[in-house]
């Protein structure tokens, strides 16, 4: 697999990768530039399936699975067992990759890396913020918003269950008093599509007439 050199040696690219992996794995999520993010992914993801897999058994998958981390007292017990049953009707998509703001003084694009369904899961509650707005406004949830709410009711086991007590600790939390809700964006109305108003052609309108 061809990896980007993110400006290193390939001893020391390959160390940066193994860190990143294992704070991710221990914390489930990171921010660092958007290349090490997107490295840190795809070796996440092959790590996690490796994990899953036990291919050809537990042993050398452990085995196998040490070129990716560090602290492997800590990080091995977490991938082969709650990540591993977590992820276990997944196909794939364990990670995440959410883009931030350029960093200040260099100016380098940076990003989110994060494990999904876990407990810093931003998707998840960037969403049911998102939600807990729009209610509190009397508003419907747009098209964008409904399917992201669809795919955590269908990727969680109690999707719905644990969305909806999220989306209550956003009401409570940023929306609970008057002053908070005046001081939302308002919503921009829907423009109404005008009418088609269906003319005479006037070629046949004359046509017909020198015809008479």
């Amino acid at each position: 697999m061809v990896y980007r050199k993110l400006n290193r040696t390939s001893s020391h690219r390959k160390a940066t990768l193994r860190s990143l992996v294992t704070h991710l794995i221990e914390h489930e999520s990171i921010t660092t530039t958007h290349a090490k993010a997107k490295e840190a992914q795809t070796a996440t993801e092959r790590l996690i399936q490796l994990a899953k897999n036990r291919s050809p058994n537990l042993d050398d998958a452990k085995t196998r699975a040490l070129q990716y981390i560090y602290k492997p007292t800590e990080t091995l017990p977490k991938l082969f067992g709650e990540l591993s049953e977590r992820y276990g009707n997944r196909a794939g998509g364990y990670t995440r990759v959410l883009k931030l703001e350029p960093r200040l003084g260099d100016n380098a694009p940076q990003s989110i890396l994060e494990l999904v369904d876990g407990k810093r899961d931003m998707k998840f509650a960037l969403t049911a913020r998102a939600v807990a707005r729009l209610e509190a406004q009397g508003q419907v949830l747009d098209k964008k918003t409904k399917e992201s709410v669809k795919k955590i009711y269908r990727s969680r086991p109690n999707g719905e269950e644990e969305f909806q007590k999220e989306v209550a600790e956003m009401k409570a939390r940023f929306y609970s008093s008057e002053e908070s809700l005046a001081n939302l964006p308002t919503p921009k109305p829907k423009k109404q599509k005008a009418s088609l108003k269906f003319v005479e052609n006037p070629l046949l309108a004359k046509k017909e007439a020198e015809s008479s």
